[in-house]
């Protein structure tokens, strides 16, 4: 394959990954974050004109997710080629002790798709990747000849040159997810540059050049490093699946979905697991606070204790501590209950789902609880009388496997004694 060959194809990747995983997002609330910065170091080793040594790189990257399976990605590079004592690939053994020391910089842009994701992969701990791209490199390369005694040794020195060349990028690798601030990745990445003078040594003398086309030099980089991530949500659109934010009109529609599920159930109840039977019985604790929730004045008459489960998502919007205007006639009523009883006291508990860091979500949670509290304080209830708690994603009413489940842990929950 010639060289025109390999970059109309390499430019033909580049454009298709941008095409087919073009992102494609439901609109949330809250925009995720995209950019981050990474920091890496390896080893490359060169398959040129002149054997080279395992030498040292390092670099820096730049990042944009645009999505969980698509991201672009500009690289900067620096390091040395240095020759070894090994023969050389193209020139019969290296006869002449030729040597060479290219000191370069280079910079590329590329695509990265997550493999796992195109395959159905929901994953938010791993992927594997793919990358293809294009870049520029600077050489400064000085060479030598240790033995310039034998024939035709002028046509076999290096040329020492500084010059910049462009090159093609093929790589894979791996990304792990550390946390709301940190990836760890691992990446190997094949080079073809369009010059035969990386190493300072063309391929074979120039009058040879009619007989035996001159090949491209080559490098393989093995790299691994720590990605940066910047913003202030606590999703990152390289691994969270975004989901439509709640809409007040699920308030009002609660009732009558609640009202559905058994029939739902009934229908698909070959293919229940455990986790749906969890969601089920949620559901009808659901109904039964709507039926609290109606008759709490008199259950708090009656009763020493009554608990109550409020969903986050009809009291607050995703990520937020602010209570919807939605919800606060539903507040009204156990306002009302405490103002009819003021021997009673309320505990205010918050939890939340596994989105974000552990500590990022107890203090959603603390938040959150206190927002009720000052409700229900403004609302002339004394402060004396309501305690809060915060239990963050450490209590979970069902496994966080699914965006159902995640909604049904994030709660409100109520004990009024």
């Amino acid at each position: 394959m010639n060289m025109k060959t390999f970059y109309t194809l390499l430019i033909a990747a580049l454009v298709a990954s941008l095409v087919i995983v073009s992102p494609v997002e439901a609109q949330d609330n809250e925009e995720p974050n995209r950019l981050s910065i990474g920091l890496f170091g390896g080893i490359t080793i060169g398959h040129m004109n002149i054997g080279t040594e395992y030498d040292p790189t390092f670099g820096f990257n730049l990042r944009y997710a645009a999505n969980p399976t698509f991201a672009i990605q500009t690289n900067f590079q620096f390091g040395e080629f240095t020759s070894s004592d090994e023969d050389g690939i193209n020139n019969e053994g290296n006869w002449y002790d030729r040597h060479f020391t290219n000191s370069y910089i280079k910079s590329s842009v590329s695509s990265h798709i997550n493999l796992l994701r195109m395959l159905g992969s929901t994953s938010e701990t791993i992927n594997l990747y793919a990358n293809v791209g294009l870049g520029l490199i600077y050489n400064d390369v000085e060479t030598s000849m240790g033995n310039p005694q034998l024939n035709h040794s002028e046509e076999y020195r290096g040329e020492d040159h500084s010059n910049i060349d462009l090159f093609g990028v093929l790589g894979a690798g791996v990304r792990v997810n550390l946390g709301r601030r940190l990836d760890l990745f691992a990446q190997y990445d094949f080079n073809v540059a369009n010059s035969d003078l990386i190493d300072g040594h063309r391929t074979r003398p120039d009058r040879e050049i009619d007989n035996f086309k001159r090949t491209s030099d080559s490098w393989s980089s093995l790299t691994a490093g720590l990605q940066i991530k910047f913003g202030s949500s606590d999703r990152d659109a390289d691994w969270h699946t975004y989901t439509p934010g709640l809409d007040t009109r699920r308030f009002s529609a609660l009732e009558d979905r609640v009202s559905n599920i058994d029939e739902r159930v009934h229908d698909n109840t070959a293919r229940i697991d455990e986790n749906e039977r969890h969601i089920r019985a949620l559901q009808e604790r659901m109904d039964e606070f709507e039926r609290r929730l109606n008759n709490l004045e008199q259950l708090v008459a009656d009763m020493d204790r009554v608990d109550l489960t409020i969903d986050s998502d009809i009291l607050f919007a995703f990520d937020s501590s602010v209570i919807r205007e939605a919800a606060k006639p539903t507040l009204a009523k156990v306002v009302r209950a405490l103002a009819r009883h003021s021997e009673k006291t309320l505990h205010v508990e918050g939890h939340t789902c596994d989105i974000g860091s552990e500590s990022y979500n107890q203090g959603l949670s603390e938040r959150r609880a206190a927002s009720v509290k000052r409700f229900l304080v403004e609302s002339g209830i004394d402060a004396n009388r309501i305690t809060t708690a915060g239990r963050g994603e450490l209590n979970p009413l069902v496994p966080n496997t699914t965006e159902e489940a995640r909604r049904l842990n994030r709660r409100v929950e109520m004990t009024i004694q």
